[in-house]
Formats: C-alpha cells, structure tokens, sequence
C-alpha cells in the first residue's frame, strides 16, 4: 500500500504542477473546491468512457489528435530551439500517414472493437512528450523508408507531371502487374 501512496504522490504533484500553468484549472478548482487534478482525471476518464461506449467517439479522437499537438506545435514555432520544432513535424508526418491508412481502411477498421480506444490510447502515445510514439514510429520504420524512395518521388515532382499523367502512370503499372498475375495463373 505504501507504494501506491508514493506513485499517487509522484504523479499528483507533477500533474498539479502542470495544471497550475493553466488559468482555467485554477479557476475551477477555487470555483468548485475540487482539486484540479481530480477534475481533470474526472474530464479524462468521462472522455474516455464516452469513447469506449463509442459515443462522440470519431470527434474526441479527432479533437486529441489536433487539439494539442496544434497548440504545442504554436508554441514550438515560437520558441528560439528547433528540437520541439522537429518533435511536431514528426508528430503531424506521423500523423498525417496514419490519417491516410485510416481512411482506406476505414470500413475494416469499422469491425474492430473499441477501436476508437485504441485510437486515442496510439494517439496519446504519438503526441505526449514523455513518450514520443511519433519520434519512435519515423525513427525507426517511415524514415527508411522514405529515404529509400526519397529519389524516386523527388524525380517524379521535379519533371512536373500532372496528378492525371501520375495516375495514368499508376493505372498502366497496376495493369501490368494484373497482366503479369494473369500470365502467370494460365
């Protein structure tokens, strides 16, 4: 028991050190009488339950994953120091990609149970500096990768073809390939 009473301690006085930035907070704490940390953990976890219940689901979700990134990357630009600048570029890259999956995906994704959950638990874990889910994620899988073909999409903007020549280019390649699967089937 002991060791829960530390954690608790830990994490409220860094919580309520954090909270206390904010005018807002402070505000309804001396309004209501209810520490600022509890009511925020009480916002939280009613958040979270509207999303596990996939209430107003799709908008909490959208609203973490711009809300706070949007005004941390603000204040980023408006700091001297350029490492907070490359966390939100990682953070929106990331993100971006990962709003593309969504949306051809969107109709399997559908199926998944608590997905929304799952969704604001992976955005939470991509924005949140002491994680930094969107620094590891470019690191280490969309940076090779785009390095890899860095040459190939540069090129391909450099001789100015038009997004119809891009996607005849993308239409006679996929063709081939069906092409190619068909010969290979007989």
């Amino acid at each position: 028991m002991d060791k829960v009473r530390f954690y608790h301690d830990k994490y409220y006085a860094q919580a309520n050190r954090e909270l206390s930035q904010i005018q807002v907070m402070q505000s309804l704490e001396q309004r209501t009488g209810v520490p600022k940390v509890y009511l925020a953990a009480g916002v939280g976890l009613f958040g979270l339950l509207l999303v596990a219940l996939n209430f107003a689901a799709t908008l909490i979700t959208n609203l973490v994953g711009f809300v706070y990134p949007a005004w941390s990357s603000f204040h980023a630009i408006e700091t001297p120091g350029k490492e907070d600048d490359t966390q939100w570029l990682t953070y929106w890259t990331v993100f971006g990609l990962f709003n593309v999956v969504e949306y051809f995906t969107n109709v399997l994704l559908y199926w998944v149970p608590f997905y929304y959950t799952l969704k604001l638990v992976v955005l939470l874990w991509l924005a949140l500096p002491h994680t930094r889910g969107a620094e590891y994620l470019y690191q280490n899988y969309l940076r090779p990768v785009f390095l890899r073909h860095s040459a190939s999409f540069s090129s391909t903007v450099k001789t100015g073809l038009s997004p119809r020549d891009l996607g005849n280019q993308f239409v006679a390649g996929t063709s081939r390939a069906a092409e190619s699967l068909k010969a290979h089937d007989m």
